[in-house]
């Protein structure tokens, strides 16, 4: 199912598969980014028991149009979103500029993230330790190991400073024929059982 979502900040188009838990995933900041970079975990996702709603953002999608926000007005967005649509609390995750959201959302209203997933995440250098630190849910960090918009060394400083992570690298994504020199970016699109696996698992463990 496809909606769109009116908040005080523009339009949110939602993508939505399954039922059970919400898991709301977020893009990256690039221009061309819409809720399709997650189109292979979607299904598997909502098959292992959740409600996904895999998001265009503010300013984002193809019939968006409008300004794009910030990673903190994104973020108050999708607290509005999660009201409209009756979500006291949800599971957030997010690739690169997407993983600031979850962060952003896990700093400001940690009463309504259940966990938190960064993949390849920006973030490691906008806050602080002590706010990393200071973040209470349940965090997956996935990362592709030949990331070279992101290096590795930020999936090290969250796992770190976060005080409920672990963090699982996915190798050799580049590798793969056919797969762009960024690839490691987004291991989600590009080595999509594995992530699928890896995030199912996680998901599943005891609150």
């Amino acid at each position: 199912m496809d909606k769109n979502i009116e908040t005080s900040h523009g339009k949110i188009h939602a993508h939505i598969e399954g039922s059970g838990r919400a898991l709301l995933l977020f893009h990256g900041a690039h221009p061309a980014n819409d809720w399709r970079v997650w189109e292979h975990n979607i299904g598997p996702l909502a098959a292992a028991g959740h409600t996904v709603y895999a998001l265009d953002l503010v300013g984002y999608g193809p019939t968006s149009g409008g300004e794009r926000l910030d990673h903190r007005r994104q973020a108050e967005a999708v607290v509005e979103l999660m009201d409209a649509e009756g979500l006291h609390t949800a599971t957030v995750g997010g690739v690169s500029w997407g993983g600031l959201i979850a962060l952003e959302l896990a700093l400001t209203v940690p009463e309504r993230v259940e966990r938190m997933i960064l993949v390849d995440s920006a973030g490691a250098e906008t806050y602080a330790e002590n706010d990393l630190e200071r973040i209470q849910a349940s965090t997956l960090v996935v990362w592709g190991e030949d990331d070279i918009v992101i290096p590795l060394a930020s999936a090290a400083v969250f796992g770190a400073s976060l005080p409920r992570c672990r963090v699982e690298v996915i190798p050799g994504v580049t590798e793969q024929e056919g797969v762009p020199p960024w690839g490691g970016h987004h291991p989600m699109r590009f080595k999509p059982s594995e992530f699928n696996r890896i995030v199912t698992a996680f998901l599943s463990e005891p609150d």
